[in-house]
């Protein structure tokens, strides 16, 4: 991919490649992967509450069992959410990755390079919460349920 900067020299917006890329997969790419952790634990919390304290009797496999019905699907559909969101920010770096590099400095004062920040912090972020995810996942297995 080549700077469009460089092809034509009449473009002087400071980010050229700022079409590779629309807002929308940008913003998908920062924040799906933390809205689909947040969404499970969130989810996790109140369905463990609701099924574990169901009776004042003490805690029976019954309300474990029903807890890992419901929480095992939750937590597929968080992590179906959470990879789609890290393959959207992968595929905004990739499109975005040849933006102008050098000096920071320089690279402030133009602007350029934005979209190319933004994919990379999706990266980083999505990366981040799939691993906290990940942990998060591993819990239905380690804890046990309704104790």
């Amino acid at each position: 991919m080549v700077n469009d900067t460089q092809t034509d020299p009449g473009n002087t917006h400071p980010s050229p490649q700022r079409g590779a890329v629309s807002l929308g997969p940008l913003w998908f790419g920062i924040w799906g992967a933390p809205v689909a952790w947040l969404s499970l634990e969130l989810v996790s919390y109140v369905l463990t509450t609701a099924i574990c304290n169901a009776d004042s009797r003490p805690t029976t496999q019954a309300h474990a069992d029903m807890v890992w019905h419901y929480l095992l699907p939750v937590s597929l559909v968080a992590g179906i959410f959470a990879l789609v969101a890290a393959g959207v920010a992968v595929d905004n770096w990739r499109k975005t990755r040849h933006e102008m590099s050098g000096s920071a400095h320089y690279l402030l004062e133009v602007g350029e390079g934005r979209t190319r920040f933004l994919a990379m912090f999706g990266v980083l972020t999505s990366g981040g919460f799939l691993i906290a995810f990940i942990f998060s996942a591993a819990m239905l297995f380690l804890i046990p349920l309704c104790e």
